[in-house]
């Protein structure tokens, strides 16, 4: 376990979803003490049993010493606002996409935390500038982009808006490394940031291999799961044409990148789908069809998977700088 940094304990977090209670899970495994909120108390109390499973689930794996899970409750605390979030070195905002819940939640962060606290939001597309207007302290604001599931992936972006200050990069950087993660810090606010932009950008073309009938979605899955999906843990795009040969890509872009989809609308497939109620595996209905025991076989396999792909990336950092 990581030896807690001072000047960043303890932490805030605001949203206990999916992203927000995996955070917390982060942090407390990693020696962090966490205030948590979430304004409906049921899905807070839920956030708490998931928080200890998942700290189980990491002891029983062996990602995490049981030594360093015990007392854990003793650094975890509910509170009823974000206002009581005041003596937070850092706080980080993990709701939904509304900007206007996130402003709202930010003003209350602001009229009880200290100018020099740090507060990042969780946002996935957002420009973080955007997040800053308004702000009694602009330089404090940052975006900090985690992976799901947040106690396990290395994934981080941490997004600098165009009055971030240099100290919040340099806490932002220090709180992700002491959880372990191996952050990417953007030179510039962009919506969407890096991986998002580079997987809805394949999204897009899977869209569209599917609504102008080249394939089915089935399909469409298999070829990536195949291709993509077997180099992309251990090579970035431009690793992978380093290791295949370069000049044929380059070949090979000249006569596609015309023919790629450049859509600027929502997809008919995605809309038709969202329409119909499905979540996905929260509730058994998305792009294909699941039984309830079907779905819960995937979130299992989906957690196996990200241990075992942890395992692996230490094997072979060992050997080359990934």
């Amino acid at each position: 376990m990581a030896k807690v940094k001072p000047d960043i304990d303890p932490v805030g977090i605001v949203g206990l979803g999916l992203l927000g209670r995996g955070i917390a899970t982060c942090l407390l495994a990693n020696g962090f003490s966490v205030k948590a909120y979430n304004r409906t108390a049921r899905h807070a109390r839920a956030a708490v049993d998931h928080v200890a499973a998942a700290l189980d689930e990491m002891v029983r794996r062996k990602a995490l010493s049981r030594a360093a899970a015990a007392g854990w409750r003793t650094r975890f605390s509910l509170v009823a606002s974000p206002e009581e979030m005041g003596d937070c070195a850092f706080v980080i905002e993990s709701v939904k996409e509304d900007l206007k819940l996130k402003r709202a939640i930010f003003r209350q962060l602001e009229s009880s935390m200290r100018p020099a606290a740090v507060i990042a939001s969780n946002t996935s597309s957002l420009p973080i500038s955007i997040l800053q207007k308004g702000r009694r302290h602009p330089e404090r604001f940052i975006g900090m982009h985690w992976g799901e599931p947040a106690e396990i992936m290395r994934y981080l972006e941490i997004i600098p808006g165009e009055r971030t200050s240099a100290e919040t990069i340099r806490l932002t950087r220090r709180l992700g490394e002491a959880c372990g993660k191996e952050p990417s810090t953007l030179n510039v606010d962009i919506r969407g940031f890096v991986s998002n932009r580079m997987m809805y950008a394949m999204m897009r073309e899977a869209f569209y291999l599917v609504e102008s009938g080249v394939a089915d979605l089935e399909t469409v899955d298999r070829s990536f799961r195949n291709d993509i999906g077997w180099w992309a843990t251990i090579a970035g795009p431009f690793r992978w044409m380093d290791l295949t040969g370069i000049p044929a890509y380059a070949t090979v872009a000249k006569g596609l990148f015309p023919k790629l989809c450049n859509a600027r609308s929502v997809s008919k497939v995605i809309g038709d789908v969202v329409a119909g109620g499905a979540n996905g595996i929260s509730n058994a209905r998305g792009f294909y069809k699941y039984s309830r025991s079907g779905a819960k076989q995937w979130e299992r396999a989906w957690v196996d998977f990200t241990y075992d792909i942890a395992a692996l990336v230490k094997k072979y950092e060992r050997r080359v700088k990934l």
